[in-house]
């Protein structure tokens, strides 16, 4: 495609070049009798070959104005052929390259399971998709403007990307929605994340869908329309900010953690039936003296409901997960352990 581009950019010099010698040469051979543009208009009817006469008024009278304009059209009608193909070629390759990367990526999307459906590139959708696939997570991103869609494509290259409405179901289609393990309804219009939601939930009961809404109003209508998370960025930076205000050095330490988050992390780990974790004890387990994982709470799938700092006679069940702080290898190994 490069080599088409720099061929055409030749061509298009070449043309140049003709009709200005072109034009330049008739103004010449005439002494000035002839006007500019009528100079010019003589070599563009040469070189397209439209059959005009000699629209120059003398023009049979000038010494070696015809030699000149056969000259003109054999040089001129060469250089439009190739100008012509170079143009053609350029765009024929470049639809055709078009059509097969997105063939590509398409049948790429469909092979995916488990990835993660952007619908929105916002202010908020991009952080999402650079956060995921920091952590090597696939993704999927929609969004109906295709210069943003383009620019994620030059920006995060690991990211595939529709041009579409995330809210026709033909999209979502596309997406491969059915082994998607979770869609972040990140559109500017709440409106569109309640119908979005909806549709997602419908294709696919299992996804987990973490919907972004402005107007608290509809924060409990995308819960109600299948919402596993709603997330306020408005409500959340509130926090912050009076978190800043109140608790510096506690943010301060989560920033940190987030910064470092590819050593050490919080993460969750969950307890699978047969684990040989179920029915013992923390202080059975004793992970601290096997690693550096420090147990900051348990959930319990029964009464969705978390024991906080758990004491060491806390016995852990199948279904239970577990939310510990520590390096992210061990955090690993623990999870095979838990059978997750």
């Amino acid at each position: 495609m490069e080599e088409l581009r720099r061929r055409l950019e030749i061509a298009s010099l070449a043309i140049l070049i003709v009709v200005v010698g072109g034009s330049l040469g008739y103004y010449l051979l005439g002494g000035g009798r002839w006007a500019a543009f009528d100079c010019f208009y003589m070599t563009i009817i040469s070189l397209t070959t439209v059959g005009f006469s000699e629209v120059l008024p003398g023009f049979a009278e000038v010494e070696f104005a015809r030699e000149f304009t056969v000259m003109l059209i054999v040089v001129g009608v060469g250089t439009f052929l190739y100008f012509a193909s170079t143009l053609t070629a350029t765009i024929i390759e470049g639809d055709l390259q078009r059509a097969l990367k997105e063939t590509r990526m398409h049948r790429k999307i469909d092979k995916l399971k488990d990835h993660i459906i952007v619908a929105g590139a916002g202010s908020t959708g991009r952080h999402v998709v650079e956060e995921l696939i920091d952590h090597g997570i696939p993704v999927v991103l929609i969004d109906i403007d295709p210069d943003v869609v383009h620019l994620y494509k030059e920006s995060v290259s690991d990211s595939m990307c529709l041009i579409g409405d995330a809210t026709d179901d033909d999209v979502l289609v596309k997406a491969n929605i059915k082994s998607a393990k979770g869609i972040v309804a990140a559109l500017a219009d709440d409106k569109d994340n309640l119908y979005l939601t909806i549709s997602a939930r419908e294709m696919n009961t299992e996804i987990r869908i973490v919907a972004r809404g402005s107007d608290l109003r509809v924060l409990k209508k995308l819960r109600k329309a299948g919402a596993d998370t709603v997330v306020s960025p408005n409500y959340i930076g509130g926090l912050r900010m009076v978190s800043e205000l109140l608790r510096p050095k506690a943010v301060r330490f989560l920033d940190d953690l987030r910064r470092d988050r590819h050593k050490t992390g919080i993460n969750e780990v969950l307890v699978s039936e047969g684990s040989d974790f179920v029915g013992k004890s923390l202080l059975a387990l004793d992970f601290r003296k096997n690693s550096d994982l420090l147990v900051l709470a348990v959930r319990d799938t029964h009464d969705d409901d978390y024991t906080y700092n758990p004491s060491a006679d806390f016995v852990l069940q199948a279904g239970m997960t577990l939310v510990v702080l520590g390096p992210n290898e061990q955090v690993g190994e623990l999870r095979l352990q838990a059978g997750s």
